[in-house]
């Protein structure tokens, strides 16, 4: 029988320093109370309505609301427990949320669900305007004599803000940095690759290449490892609220509780292992699937870049992708961990569903022909690709297995000789 601390499903364990505190239990008839007290409250007592249309918004309001508090209260704790385990199964009951919504959608007609986002939100249900930023792409602009660096200055919004903090918040996901760089770099070139179908993905080669990867990506990954740097060298050594002297130390203690309770460095091994190799392959397929998806249904769905809708999805999938990261790499490091990660599962729902969305709603979209030199280059990065793992997993990575290996045996025979050379002098 495995001792406590090895056991493989270790999610429904709370390792706090505080665990018999009011703070760590569950509340469940407390929660109970509330939640009946709330639904009779707004359903029978609020000032009713006969509007239908008001009745029908505050139903479903309601019903996502009632299913976000049962889901929160009932399903199993994810690996990560600061600032509360709580709050990371608010994150799995709205990606829950988001796939049955996802569903619904993919049972109607285009139309209707662009209407029933004008029905959500009246700003909605106008076709979006098709930026092009490849048009002028010169740095310097002397036609333009009173500010010759418009074109610079014009990419310079509060998109670029969002652009560097979301990959710094991607690095600290990712926990590895060449994963971080070659997402970023392989994102560009499917801009380039894609910009035939979403316009919006033509830009200017320095914005590609010195705005996007340089400064936004590259800025960001960087920040990025270095709180990676910060939280692996940090002491982890938490004590009790209540034992803390003083209101400065109580007031430090409360803040730590939004920071990780404990930090694992990832190690994901992707050269070492062709099962790992592959699955690292899938992880940052997935993870450029997410981000294509993005711009795929916006687009045919008529939601503008600005709009809170693209802001909640992104806010959702960078929750989710933090625990279903640090559920692969648990499922694919750990022996003992023989159960598929609960949040990654809803991952890949929501994933795949998106994508049949994608194909739905958007054929006449994807189904435009690639031109010739984007067929030749991921024909030749494919074969690259497949080229390099046949050679490094049936050739380079044995070969120096055995190299290791007999080296070993080298030196165990050398210490042999040496200690049968002492005991005949002994003698």
């Amino acid at each position: 029988m495995l001792p406590e601390s090895e056991k493989p499903d270790q999610q429904e364990q709370i390792p706090t320093d505080d665990s018999d505190s009011w703070f760590w239990k569950p509340h469940t008839l407390t929660g109970l109370g509330i939640f009946l007290v709330a639904i009779a409250y707004f359903a029978l007592f609020d000032t009713s309505s006969d509007d239908t249309a008001l009745n029908t918004k505050r139903g479903l309001v309601f019903v996502s609301l009632s299913f976000l508090y049962i889901a929160m209260i009932h399903t199993r704790n994810g690996p990560f427990i600061r600032p509360h385990p709580i709050f990371w199964r608010l994150v799995l009951a709205l990606s829950m949320l988001y796939e049955l919504v996802l569903i619904f959608v993919l049972f109607q007609h285009k139309d209707d669900v662009r209407r029933l986002l004008v029905y959500i939100d009246p700003t909605l249900g106008t076709p979006l305007e098709e930026m092009d930023y490849s048009s002028n792409c010169k740095i310097y602009d002397p036609e333009v004599p009173d500010d010759p660096y418009h074109n610079v200055w014009d990419k310079m919004d509060w998109f670029v803000i969002f652009h560097l903090t979301g990959w710094w918040a991607k690095a600290i996901v990712f926990r590895d940095y060449w994963m971080s760089f070659v997402l970023s770099i392989t994102f560009e070139i499917l801009e380039y690759s894609l910009e035939h179908q979403l316009p919006n993905f033509g830009e200017c080669w320095w914005d590609h290449w010195i705005l996007d990867a340089v400064i936004c990506n590259g800025l960001g990954i960087w920040l990025g490892i270095k709180t990676l740097d910060v939280l692996e060298s940090k002491t982890y050594d938490w004590r009790d609220l209540w034992s803390i002297p003083g209101n400065r130390g109580k007031f430090q203690r409360v803040l730590s509780q939004f920071t990780p309770h404990s930090w694992t460095k990832f190690d994901w091994g992707y050269t070492e292992d062709v099962k790992r190799w592959f699955a690292v392959v899938g992880i940052c397929t997935a993870i450029m699937t997410f981000e294509l998806n993005s711009f795929y249904i916006k687009a045919v769905l008529w939601i503008p870049p600005p709009h809170i809708v693209n802001y909640s999805r992104a806010l959702v999938i960078l929750f989710l992708g933090a625990v279903s990261m640090r559920e692969q790499y648990e499922y694919m490091s750990n022996p003992l961990c023989k159960r598929f990660g609960q949040q990654s599962w809803v991952a890949i729902c929501i994933l795949v569903t998106e994508c049949m969305i994608v194909y739905k709603f958007g054929y006449e979209t994807i189904s435009k022909p690639f031109p010739p030199h984007v067929i030749a280059f991921w024909v030749a990065f494919v074969v690259i690709f497949l080229s390099w793992s046949l050679w490094n997993f049936t050739y380079k990575l044995p070969r120096r297995r055995r190299t290791t290996s007999g080296r070993e045996v080298s030196e165990s025979v050398d210490e042999g000789d040496i200690r049968a050379q002492r005991r005949l002098k002994s003698q």
